[in-house]
């Protein structure tokens, strides 16, 4: 194998383009397990590398920019986004790569669905992992009770609103906010909270947004929606309640500074045994 790894993302120009943003914490994570490893790695935009092993992730604007034809063959495409539920069949971005590319995904639920598509051709699960370089937000003053992360449609809303309770603890939400800026705001924030789509074909745990927090020793509480695919590790640490029951359960951890950070240093070292280097090792060794 090539051991010049060049870990490409395809981010077009335009501002609504920035949300691929999202996937540069697991990037970083590969890019330190990969060096960790001997590799010699490289992390570009928009640029691929013919010299290189090139693993690209936002193939899917690549794909639908017509860019397929200009990919080394043994590319790997790294899968991020949903696909767990409904038939793939006829979506052509998704059969073209089974048929043309090797697959990574960071869930099991989409591979499970790509394998009714193209059982002959297995997709490597390569999950979400920690590396020491994730783990980056100072500890500073936590002045904020709240902070939400993420896009806000009117349900989401709503239940990111009501999970400040009676108390009306202070709340900040944040979209499209990326680096040193996002990172300022999870710094001083006591609790985080994710709360999941509404839509049932999205039905996979946003465990890529919420590994950082984890690998940064905050505490998280997630909505439990029916259905949703949760890694085992994470379903059985973590803090879910249903929409209804989230403002008792940032209650109990905003009231309980103690209690809050055993929780937080309980999640972290679930997430710090996910060890990038071993989804590395298994694909390649």
């Amino acid at each position: 194998m090539k051991r010049r790894i060049n870990l490409c993302l395809y981010r077009p120009g335009t501002p609504r383009f920035r949300i691929l943003d999202s996937y540069l914490e697991v990037i970083e994570s590969l890019r330190w397990g990969f060096e960790a490893l001997g590799y010699d790695v490289a992390f570009r935009v928009n640029s691929i590398d013919n010299g290189a092993l090139n693993i690209l992730f936002g193939w899917i604007p690549a794909f639908q920019m017509g860019l397929a034809d200009q990919l080394p063959k043994d590319t790997i495409l790294f899968n991020m986004e949903q696909f767990a539920a409904g038939n793939l069949r006829g979506l052509q971005h998704v059969e073209r790569a089974l048929a043309d590319f090797q697959l990574w995904d960071y869930s099991r639920a989409n591979i499970a669905n790509f394998a009714q598509l193209a059982p002959s051709k297995p997709v490597y699960w390569a999950r979400t992992s920690y590396a020491p370089t994730l783990q980056r937000i100072a500890a500073t003053e936590e002045d904020i009770d709240l902070l939400y992360i993420g896009s806000l449609s009117p349900k989401r809303s709503e239940k990111v609103q009501a999970a400040t309770g009676p108390a009306q603890w202070s709340l900040i939400t944040l979209a499209n906010v990326w680096a040193e800026q996002r990172d300022a705001f999870i710094g001083r924030s006591q609790v985080l909270l994710n709360v999941s789509h509404e839509n049932p074909a999205m039905n996979i745990f946003e465990e890529v947004r919420v590994s950082y927090y984890l690998a940064n020793r905050k505490a998280v509480v997630c909505e439990e929606v029916a259905g949703q695919h949760v890694e085992a590790d994470m379903a059985s640490t973590l803090r879910f309640a249903p929409a209804a029951q989230l403002a008792d359960a940032c209650h109990a951890l905003l009231e309980d500074p103690a209690a809050r950070r055993a929780y937080a240093e309980e999640a972290h070292a679930m997430f710090v045994q996910r060890d990038v280097r071993d989804v590395i090792r298994g694909f390649f060794d």
